[in-house]
């Protein structure tokens, strides 16, 4: 185990291979602090990638060797004349980057089908944080594939109407066997060939194996960077319950379903109640239409993006945090909003129900209903203070206890057990 004068030998020259550190998402913090913890523990580290922003990234990654691969070259245009030929041409030229490396970690697709694909020495190992979800669309959506394939039509949110004509399209691109189905065998293909895969959490564990029919080595959750003990809070607001929500505004967050629930938990128990919903995205027009039909004026906020500070400060004004995303293989919004002194609201499948540990650390429902998260709502409105403080204590250490680099970092170590004397 990692401690104070914990030393790591360096036996290995680590590549982290990713498609883009142009925005800084969820997936690309992970990778970064893949990176930067290894770097820290005396691992050469280097990082591939297709697109690179310096400015949004120096923080991140400090020194650590970028080198970012030639997307397109010129003679792409007569050589490569589909999808697959493109990638895997890319593919090929990412390798001469990681020639020298004795193993490499990807993080993400396409570089999990290239890793696999590439004929470079390394040893190759898959952090798998969600199978590609456009691409093998039946086995990493499971639980939006039962719920569009039940009888059940009416009233669905806007994520099952999405996927029901992504999915008409994707089968009928299968059955005539055109690029889409070419992509999909070489990345079944390739993800064979690795030679170990790692999953964020049992919900991506279990698709990677259903997918790829193929054992996952172990389940390491992310790295997640907490902040300091927030100022303890006590109890609710009792001027109206107000409600957190940060993600990207697009169909599978299923935000769409949250305000539903939100609606008739105001209309019916609490009109004072307010729901703050952080970030942008293709969807939120639709959101902010669906907002005025649903509530009076100024119940539901639409705030854009906003920095971490911003977001802290809005979160230290609400009392809950929520999202129901569907088939959603982590949920980093979830422990970062516990440590921030939010209850917390999630659905009842996926990452999200293993970092609430089946409710245990907030409340899990139905991530189709509306009436189960309006209900949820009224059961945290009705709570006294002392059970809303010993809920928030709890899933904060309960997150802080199985996230936070110093828990997660020896798992990762030990993923690189082969080459990196511990």
């Amino acid at each position: 185990m990692l401690g104070g004068r914990h030393r790591t030998e360096v036996c290995v020259r680590v590549g982290i291979f990713h498609p883009s550190f142009e925005q800084v998402g969820g997936a690309e913090l992970v990778a970064a602090r893949h990176a930067t913890f290894l770097r820290q523990h005396g691992i050469e580290v280097r990082i591939a990638t297709f697109a690179f922003d310096p400015t949004r990234w120096q923080e991140h990654l400090g020194d650590i060797p970028v080198d970012c691969v030639v997307d397109r070259w010129i003679t792409d245009a007569i050589l490569a004349w589909s999808r697959l030929t493109k990638m895997q041409r890319r593919g090929r030229r990412a390798s001469h980057y990681l020639r020298d490396c004795d193993l490499v970690v990807a993080h993400n697709h396409p570089c999990s089908a290239m890793l696999g694909a590439s004929t470079i020495r390394a040893r190759k190992v898959w952090y798998c944080e969600e199978p590609p979800r456009a691409l093998q669309l039946r086995g990493s959506n499971p639980s939006l594939l039962a719920h569009v394939e039940s009888a059940d039509n009416a009233n669905r949110p806007d994520a099952c109407v999405a996927f029901a004509k992504q999915l008409q399209e994707h089968d009928q691109e299968i059955a005539q066997r055109r690029s889409l189905h070419a992509r999909q065998m070489f990345d079944l293909a390739s993800i064979r060939k690795l030679d170990e895969v790692c999953a964020n959490s049992e919900f991506t564990r279990d698709n990677v194996q259903r997918i790829y029919g193929r054992h996952v080595a172990a389940v390491m959750p992310p790295m997640v960077q907490f902040p300091g003990r927030a100022p303890q809070r006590s109890g609710l607001d009792r001027s109206g319950l107000k409600i957190l929500v940060v993600s990207r505004l697009e169909p599978l967050k299923n935000i769409d379903t949250v305000l539903r629930g939100f609606a008739q938990f105001q209309r019916a128990v609490c009109p004072s109640a307010q729901v703050h919903v952080v970030g942008e995205g293709r969807h939120r027009q639709r959101l902010q239409e669906l907002a005025h039909q649903l509530c009076p004026e100024g119940a539901i906020r639409f705030h854009g993006y906003l920095t971490d500070a911003e977001v802290d400060a809005l979160g230290r004004a609400c009392d809950v945090f929520a999202l129901l995303a569907i088939d959603e293989p982590f949920g980093m919004v979830f422990p970062e909003a516990a440590a921030n002194g939010l209850l917390l609201i999630g659905p009842d499948h996926g990452g999200p129900m293993e970092i609430l540990d089946g409710g245990r650390l907030g409340w899990v429902c139905d991530a189709f209903s509306p009436a189960a998260f309006a209900a949820r709502l009224e059961e945290i409105w009705a709570l006294d203070d002392q059970t809303v403080n010993a809920k928030r204590a709890e899933a904060d250490r309960a997150c802080r206890a199985r996230y936070a680099p110093e828990v997660v970092g020896p798992q990762l170590l030990q993923l690189l057990g082969h080459s990196v004397a511990i």
